[in-house]
């Protein structure tokens, strides 16, 4: 791994080539660069070990897997290189035209890629704009090989395709190689593939910090409401009917990832080009990617069509977010700011880039003549928002008509002249993770749809019946695994649970079987959205490297990039709710609690509360991740929130059951005590969330409509703290009372009255190694203790592991505790 053998056979004040540096990743860049030097070859590339490692192959590839075709090992290349396209200067090494030939990713077919490198044999699969499948490289001399295609689907007799013959352009820039050598300066400069402009103005960067460009981006997704809401804060956009992707654009590198983090850019090859065009180096795009029918509407099936098609017809992306420009996050923006940059950069964008626009206010207008064109509804956004890379109340969606995903799980005979099947069974996942059937579609399919689906379920078909409670009629029924997720249009829910009128509109394969639920529309009126965008300028953090935790050497700057990091998670669960602080200035050992505003604290602002005595008390609140932030500056170590926010100050709309153990009560034992506290809240109809609280205790958390006060919640809870103790009172204690606790778990429910507090989820602990309040999935839970504590150092590499947010469903339960 070494770029010295590049670089002394170049003088890089004469050639416009990039010097470059190692660049460790996981992206497995692919390129092949056609190289018109003394002799015309093809440079085939593979990102290994930081650089390209590189063979310069003769005659091309061949899709033919009798051909083996010779590759010449030449030194390493910088990865930078894998953009290149122009002339390299007469007289220079390698002197003559480079054009980007092919670009796209290479997947190692072995458990260990360096070393099959090493020893001369390396598998791989292709993922590029022109060449696709299974590949060989194989070693015979020292620095001669062999690059052999596999025997799969894309192979091709070469006495019938010559890839190198039929497809002889650019795949950047759509010119032949002497199109490059009369016109190299409007494809690549030495510094960049497009001209720089600078979108963001100086005003909008004093809000905004320099950062790395991001690996991964958690999505933002929009909360099911039945209108849109009122008001000029909000701004309204068409919601289209495709597939969401989000799509990372470094240099000439382009990828589209789906939501849930699955790489389509093979499947979206013909939108690289347009969008290389861009006169942006590095930038991270929201959109979602369509197929237009003959009225201009985004059409799903048409989409899925043309994937499928080797002849695609137009695809577009339509942007309606920017997450990244250059050296800048974006997320902490507002969206109108974002969408200003966005409006900016696309303005000469190719027509298959389209920038997708807004109306303010006048939601009900818009949604009128979107389903009045028969599209798919609209999506309202609070203006002021923050991107917060999860489900949102910022984010609304409105249906023109129900339509939802829902996972097959068998399906029944064909009659008649129909082949294949006759309808699907379907179901989604309740909160328990039962599969739960809701009814059968059979409509809205064509004879293509029917076969397609069948080789779809085939290899999955099982005996034994998915569903939790048998459907009726389903005597003749072949079952097969839960994985297929399709979308259904209907017209209502029945009164048990069944789809009224569904019809088929396509295979969702870019959505996981598991995450598919009962979509609940809510009600608009009882939205509270999610904190503004940050406003002013970044906080200047003072005594930065004073060191807090000790044992670990957690300075105070730590402290800050954890809550910056992680301050999407967490601020829902603390914004617009009073908060008691333990703040601890020097070390964790030394704290002390506070809960009233005092002067000087900026960034936070006080809720009046009137106290037992009947007098009011100013009590602390943010609203944004400028004031979280703040409370680092204050050496603030815990963050304790409300069960209610400054809205209903007196309603709660969070309750908690903290499971507290004595010493002696091994952690199984707590794990047991939690499911059985969960299956009790079953019994009434209520979901609960689970979180760790940095310590051996549990929290059992339950969302519930701001409908009851505090007196008639917290008696509900102790009632049902007290039953837990008649039934099993060696287990459980409702008192404090410590002599009487010996072998038992205390379970406190005297965190729902007015004043209590409990740690938030994603805060830190004043304890040794700077544990963190985690939230868990249900399933998480295990008898070692280990597997579920987590500090402010595991805790990030846990949340870039995770798919999604285990409490992401958290502000989309609603439940009363029915107390009438």
């Amino acid at each position: 791994m070494s770029l010295g053998h590049y670089r002394k056979k170049r003088d890089f004040k004469k050639t416009p080539e990039p010097k470059g540096h190692v660049h460790k990743t996981k992206t497995f860049l692919f390129v092949i660069q056609k190289h018109a030097a003394s002799h015309l070859h093809y440079d085939f590339r593979l990102e290994l070990d930081g650089v390209l490692k590189s063979w310069a192959v003769p005659k091309g590839p061949c899709l033919d897997p009798q051909v083996k075709r010779l590759a010449i090992h030449v030194e390493d290349h910088p990865i930078e290189y894998g953009t290149f396209e122009g002339i390299i200067p007469k007289g220079e090494y390698g002197g003559g035209t480079v054009m980007l030939w092919d670009q796209g990713h290479w997947i190692p077919l072995d458990d260990d890629p360096e070393k099959a490198y090493e020893q001369g044999h390396l598998r791989f699969e292709l993922k590029a704009q022109k060449i696709q499948g299974r590949w060989d490289l194989i070693r015979f001399k020292e620095k001669q090989w062999f690059l052999i295609k596999y025997n799969d689907k894309f192979a091709k007799p070469f006495s019938e395709y010559d890839i190198t013959v039929e497809k002889p352009r650019s795949v950047v820039s759509d010119q032949s190689i002497d199109e490059i050598s009369h016109n190299y300066q409007g494809v690549w400069s030495k510094k960049e593939a497009n001209p720089k402009i600078d979108f963001i103005t100086s005003e909008i960067k004093t809000k905004l910090h320099t950062s790395a460009f991001p690996k991964s981006v958690s999505v933002q997704l929009a909360t099911l409401v039945d209108k849109p809401p009122p008001g000029d804060e909000w701004i309204h956009e068409i919601k289209f009917d495709g597939y969401r992707m989000i799509v990372f654009k470094n240099g000439n590198q382009v990828q589209f990832i789906s939501r849930n983090q699955k790489d389509w850019t093979t499947e979206f090859q013909q939108l690289i080009p347009d969008l290389q065009k861009l006169p942006v180096e590095k930038g991270i795009f929201d959109g979602e990617i369509v197929a237009l029918d003959e009225n201009s509407r985004s059409n799903f099936q048409l989409l899925q069509n043309a994937i499928k098609s080797e002849k695609q017809p137009p695809l577009f992306y339509c942007i309606f977010d920017l997450l990244y420009l250059e050296n800048y996050d974006l997320r902490a923006l507002s969206l109108v700011e974002r969408k200003s940059i966005l409006i900016s950069l696309l303005e000469d964008a190719p027509s298959s880039i389209q920038y997708s626009d807004h109306v303010e206010g006048e939601g009900e207008s818009m949604l009128k003549h979107s389903c009045d064109f028969a599209l798919e509804g609209i999506v309202s956004k609070r203006a002021d928002s923050r991107y917060i890379g999860k489900r949102s109340k910022s984010w609304l969606k409105i249906k023109c008509s129900k339509r939802q995903e829902f996972v097959v799980g068998g399906f029944s005979q064909p009659k008649h002249s129909r082949e294949y099947f006759g309808s699907l069974y379907l179901g989604f996942f309740n909160e328990k993770g039962e599969f739960v059937f809701v009814g059968n579609v059979g409509t809205g399919f064509t004879h293509k749809s029917l076969e397609a689906m069948y080789k779809e379920l085939e290899p999955l078909i099982v005996k034994k019946n998915p569903f939790k409670a048998l459907p009726p009629e389903a005597k003749t029924a072949t079952w097969v695994k839960p994985k297929i997720v399709v979308e259904v249009e209907f017209s209502e829910w029945t009164g048990d649970g069944r789809l009224r009128h569904p019809s088929f509109k396509g295979l969702r394969t870019d959505k996981k079987a598991q995450e598919v639920i009962k979509e609940k529309e809510i009600s608009v009126e009882s939205i509270e959205t999610d904190p503004p965008a940050t406003k002013g300028n970044p906080l200047k953090l003072s005594n930065a490297g004073k060191i807090l935790y000790r044992e670990d050497k957690i300075s105070k700057q730590d402290l800050y990039d954890y809550y910056e990091e992680v301050s999407d998670y967490i601020l829902p669960y603390i914004s617009n709710r009073p908060l008691t602080l333990v703040r601890c200035p020097d070390t964790y050992e030394s704290c002390f609690y506070q809960k009233h505003l005092n002067k000087g604290l900026t960034k936070l602002h006080a809720v009046p509360v009137r106290n037992k005595r009947g007098e009011t008390e100013q009590y602390i609140y943010l609203d944004n991740k400028d004031g979280l932030l703040n409370l680092v500056q204050m050496g603030v170590l815990e963050i304790h929130p409300w069960g209610s926010t400054i809205k209903h100050l007196e309603c709660p709309d969070i309750l908690i059951f903290d499971l507290d153990p004595a010493p002696d009560v091994e952690w199984k034992t707590v794990v047991e005590a939690a499911f059985e506290v969960k299956d009790q809240l079953g019994q009434y109809q209520l979901t609960s969330f689970v979180k760790t609280t940095g310590g051996k205790g549990l929290h059992i958390v339950i969302p519930i409509k701001p409908e009851y006060d505090w007196e008639e919640v917290k008696n509900f809870t102790r009632v049902f703290v007290e039953f837990l103790e008649r039934k099993d009172p060696e287990k459980y204690i409702s008192k404090m009372t410590k002599a009487k606790r010996k072998g038992k778990i205390f379970i406190d429910y005297l965190r729902n009255q007015h004043d209590a507090t409990a740690i938030a989820p994603y805060s830190t602990r004043a304890r040794i190694h700077a544990p963190v309040a985690t939230p868990l999935y249900w399933d998480e839970l295990s008898e070692h203790f280990e597997d579920t504590f987590f500090t402010l150092r595991t805790v990030l590499k846990r949340l870039s592991s995770l798919k999604n947010d285990p409490w992401e469903a958290f502000w989309t339960v609603v439940q009363s505790l029915r107390l009438d």
